[in-house]
């Protein structure tokens, strides 16, 4: 009988181990006696760091951009991508060389109440705060993943980054004095308590954007010197909201904070954004929500359960649930999924996936002549952009034909790159031009190119995209086996011009051409962020012209121009970009997504009546797998009792 009881034992591990959490899933609300006013978010990686200084990795940047302010932010709802002032009373006074920018900051805006300041009240933010920030991210023992925003762009601050790996004294950094041994920096000074004021080495037309970005966030040296290197887990920001409570592998939860400034929904959008419910609380003081719930789903599918049972309130969609949540012939949302309120946005993502070639390589780079532009041209013509958005990422990305994305204000609606599948063009046809310039190159069906080599970070995903990379080539005869490498040893490669051909993604800083363009400047190759080591003495004197420039008809026309030269001469092979599929409960509003920074928390309404009806009744509903679980597991048990108590007895 011991051993009968020791079988049903082992019977029953495996249906409790399945069972008691699809039954305690049924009904079970993961967020028990919170506020009902709370916005549930997700964040798909752990949080490293809540540190603006360490703002590198997407996650950790949606948390700053959340709880921190800077001097400035994107209007909300505006496309294509504009400031607005944040902390700034208004943009920047840009003297006439455009190397001085001024910026009065705005009164009475205090910091979050917390233990660094003295009676534990927050103070008053000033322009002294924001110098100490700038110093700071510069500051070698800091560390910040930054710095490169600002390297030889203002005055005196290089000077004082050098100057910051000797200084001995402070190690706390919590001030920067000349008594220390730090340089003063001309380039960043409080002229008053509210105006601060940066002077450029060279005309810097980007400069506006980096003040929106995480880096240049303001905190206050108190937090500094209070909290050390637990600044990392700390939120001492002027944000729309405050830490609750912090696991940085599992949730971050914030409440709102009562300090904060005067702030208020856009009264106006772009069209289409009324009917999206993106309007409903135009002119309402921010923040909407009283707390909100960052919930880390390091895998797909639990994020995905959150969603459909009403714990998240918006979410994208994993690869194997695409079906379930989209029609397959109009891409459109599925009609179960409508039946539920259920919305679906989509936004093209600020980047560019591409193909890119080693120009200093002897058989596809400009030691090759026209015979390597040639390979580089059918390469880029036989590539089958059309089946690959179709099939390896569900419908979810749009044509790219060059570095000039549609949101930027330069872009050109007419341009076609003539490397790629043309407006009317067949896929036959694409085939049929790129081994016709094969054979004119001296190539015909490919032969004499010897086995290309494309370096593939080894996982499963990366496999399936070389393996159709592989087909579209064989179709020309060029045959191209891959190099899998790991992420540091690819880099690794890149950066010592080894690679002859890879792929990779790059995503837009800020919402300018230049951010892409700077890819193909001779003097940044590699181990620059010039991985393709491309060199054309055209190009990097646009670029350099083009660098200096504010925004204007004479700087769009030289970056059409620009974009035309490297789509030419096919240094990358422009793919596409993805497109993010997200799908909003019908209880919350005026969620917008923007590629450009996650700041959108404050904007966010759940209505939490509506969410507690759908709540209850959709899991109300998904008791009844549990339950048959339980019966068919209960049935089986029965029948193995039965079966035991017979060789046991005789029966």
């Amino acid at each position: 009988m011991t051993q009968l009881r020791t079988g049903i034992l082992l019977l029953l591990l495996p249906v409790l181990a399945i069972g008691v959490p699809l039954l305690g899933g049924c009904g079970s609300n993961p967020y028990p006696g919170e506020n009902p006013n709370t916005l549930h978010v997700f964040l798909t990686a752990a949080i490293k760091s809540i540190d603006p200084a360490h703002a590198q990795d997407e996650t950790s940047n949606i948390c700053v951009l959340n709880i921190y302010d800077q001097l400035y932010e994107y209007e909300y709802l505006t496309r294509p991508y504009k400031l607005k002032p944040c902390l700034a009373a208004a943009m920047p006074e840009i003297s006439e060389d455009t190397l001085t920018y001024t910026i009065r900051m705005q009164p009475g805006i205090h910091f979050v109440d917390d233990p660094c300041f003295e009676g534990g009240k927050g103070r008053e933010v000033n322009a002294h705060d924001m110098v100490f920030c700038f110093k700071r991210m510069m500051d070698t023992r800091t560390k910040s993943t930054g710095t490169w925003i600002f390297d030889g762009k203002i005055v005196g601050l290089d000077a004082f980054r050098k100057a910051s790996a000797d200084v001995p004294k402070n190690p706390r950094r919590d001030e920067y004095t000349i008594d220390e041994g730090y340089p003063e920096v001309e380039g960043v000074k409080a002229l008053d308590d509210y105006t601060i004021q940066f002077k450029l080495t060279e005309p810097y037309p980007q400069f506006i954007w980096t003040l929106a970005m995480g880096y240049t966030s303001v905190y206050p040296p108190e937090a500094i010197r209070y909290y050390g290197k637990e600044f990392l887990d700390k939120g001492v920001g002027t944000g729309p909201y405050m830490i609750e409570s912090l696991n940085r592998s599992k949730k971050l939860v914030l409440k709102r904070n009562p300090n904060y400034r005067e702030d208020r929904f856009p009264e106006t959008g772009m069209p289409g954004d009324a009917e999206r419910r993106r309007l409903v609380d135009a002119g309402k003081r921010l923040p909407l929500n009283d707390r909100v719930v960052m919930t880390i789903f390091k895998e797909s599918q639990p994020q995905w359960l959150y969603f459909m049972r009403g714990y998240l309130d918006r979410c994208g969609i994993p690869k194997d649930n695409f079906n379930t949540a989209v029609d397959q012939e109009t891409f459109e949302l599925h009609p179960s999924m409508s039946a539920r309120g259920i919305s679906l946005d989509k936004d093209p993502k600020m980047e560019v996936i591409y193909d890119c070639f080693n120009m200093e390589d002897e058989v596809v780079g400009a030691p090759a002549g026209e015979k390597g532009l040639a390979i580089r041209r059918a390469i880029s013509l036989a590539t089958d952009n059309v089946w690959a958005i179709k099939h390896l990422y569900n419908g979810r990305a749009e044509r790219v034909d060059g570095p000039i994305l549609k949101e930027f204000p330069e872009y050109d609606a007419n341009y076609r790159n003539p490397w790629k599948l043309g407006p009317s063009e067949t896929r036959k046809e694409q085939v049929a031009r790129a081994r016709k310039i094969l054979a004119d190159a001296g190539f015909p069906g490919g032969k004499g190119i010897p086995v290309l080599t494309k370096d593939i970070i080894d996982n499963d995903s990366n496999r399936t995209f070389f393996l159709a990379f592989e087909r579209d080539l064989a179709e020309v005869g060029i045959r191209v086996e891959p190099y899998s490498t790991t992420w540091p040893e690819f880099l690794r490669r890149l950066n010592t011009k080894k690679s002859q051909l890879w792929g990779v993604s790059w995503g837009a800083d800020y919402p300018d051409p230049q951010n892409f363009f700077q890819l193909f400047y001779g003097p940044n190759k590699a181990p620059g962020v010039n991985k393709s080591c491309f060199d054309n003495e055209e190009f990097n004197d646009l670029y350099e012209q083009t660098r200096v420039m504010l925004p204007s008809p004479e700087r769009t026309a030289l970056y059409q121009r620009m974009q035309a030269i490297v789509a030419d001469l096919c240094v990358w092979s422009f793919r596409y970009r993805r497109v993010n599929f997200n799908l909003i409960h019908p209880w919350l509003y005026g969620y917008r997504y923007n590629d450009m920074g996650q700041k959108y928390f404050k904007y966010c309404r759940v209505d939490p009546v509506k969410r507690q009806a759908e709540v209850k009744t959709v899991n109300k509903a998904t008791i009844w797998p549990a339950l048959v679980f339980f019966g068919i597991g209960g049935l089986l048990i029965a029948f193995t009792l039965v079966a035991a108590r017979r060789r046991t007895t005789g029966w």
